[in-house]
């Protein structure tokens, strides 16, 4: 009986041992194909940022209005791609246009495995994809305290325009009824008074300008502030050695110079963003309602003392520090993922 039970115990212990290591390499296999499919998952999440980025890079270009529609796509392809891959090089990328404001990228990469070898996979594909737009901006920070009104033909990319007017109409000089009610297009921005006007035109105003929103007009002439402030900005300037530039007559690098290297334009200290309002039939200090925003390269102060105004050239740009979904289409854009 004792020899039996002897024999019974051994070959229940030998079916034990043949059940755990059956259950270790189980439990090994699984394990190994977790970190496989961990690498997956990382690989792919990273994927799905460098997809992200490239995506709303290449929707930027697309709003540079300056080029048609067959180079601004030339222009995002490239950027989307080359954000994308240095954001993740693994990945190969494709960008498309699923219409005239969108950016689509789509990123691929194979992943290499290490223990799902054994059971016959030696890689995987991993795919990401993201699509940004280009909309109407709806709010902004860091505007300049100076409202224009959009023109009945709208604006056109590098036409002049009056961003503050003086106190004679700019067409007819010696007209002495000009309708400007006490305001010279100035608005108040955080407070009222000359000081905060040239802060906020030197600096530009901290807090967010939405659509719709109604700003209160800053009264006055504000000549001395407004030189004081378009001067600060132009000052900003960086004029580098070695570079054939074009300058006017003050010195400053001209416009036509930076219309043709647009990149550099977009970068400029002198590409101000202000709001767009409604009108400015009022009187003193009232209240005028913001229906968009634009872009416009300062050009300078014209004149001096009470008639000296502000003249600036209309540019498209994405607006950076801005959200999208706006009404208005005065120029102005955001950029924002959809997908």
């Amino acid at each position: 009986m004792r020899k039996e039970s002897h024999r019974q115990l051994k070959r229940s212990r030998g079916a034990v041992l043949v059940w755990v290591a059956g259950s270790l390499v189980v439990l090994l296999g699984a394990g190994a194909l977790s970190l496989d499919y961990g690498r997956l998952v990382l690989s792919r999440w990273r994927l799905q940022a460098a997809a992200d980025a490239g995506s709303l890079g290449g929707a930027w270009e697309l709003g540079n209005a300056m080029v048609d529609q067959g180079i601004r796509e030339g222009a995002a392809v490239q950027v989307a791609t080359s954000i994308a891959s240095e954001n993740r090089n693994e990945g190969s990328y494709s960008v498309t246009f699923p219409d005239t404001k969108t950016c689509h990228v789509l990123g691929q990469e194979n992943v290499s495995m290490t223990f799902a070898r054994i059971l016959g996979f030696e890689s995987s594909t991993v795919q990401a994809e993201a699509s940004a737009r280009l909309s109407a901006a709806s709010s902004v920070k860091g505007l300049r305290p100076l409202g224009i009104q959009e023109p009945e033909s709208g604006f056109v990319f590098g036409e002049q325009y009056l961003l503050k007017i003086g106190p004679h109409d700019p067409t007819n000089p010696d007209e002495t009824s000009y309708q400007h009610f006490g305001n010279f297009h100035a608005l108040a921005f955080g407070g009222n008074g000359a000081n905060n006007f040239r802060e906020k035109l030197k600096y530009g105003y901290d807090a967010i300008v939405t659509e719709n929103m109604m700003v209160a007009t800053e009264p006055g002439n504000m000549s001395g502030p407004t030189e004081d402030g378009i001067d600060y900005i132009i000052a900003l300037e960086i004029i580098k050695e070695g570079v054939d530039y074009i300058l006017d007559q003050d010195g400053h690098i001209s416009w036509d110079w930076y219309v043709t290297h647009l990149d550099e334009l977009y970068e400029s200290p002198r590409l101000i963003t202000l709001p767009v309002v409604a009108e400015w039939d009022v009187h003193g200090r009232k209240q005028v309602r913001v229906v968009g925003f634009a872009n416009f390269f300062l050009e300078g102060v014209e004149g001096t003392g009470k008639d000296s105004q502000v003249i600036g050239r209309f540019v498209e740009q994405v607006i950076p520090d801005s959200a999208g979904g706006g009404s208005g289409s005065f120029g102005g854009y955001s950029v924002k993922l959809i997908q």
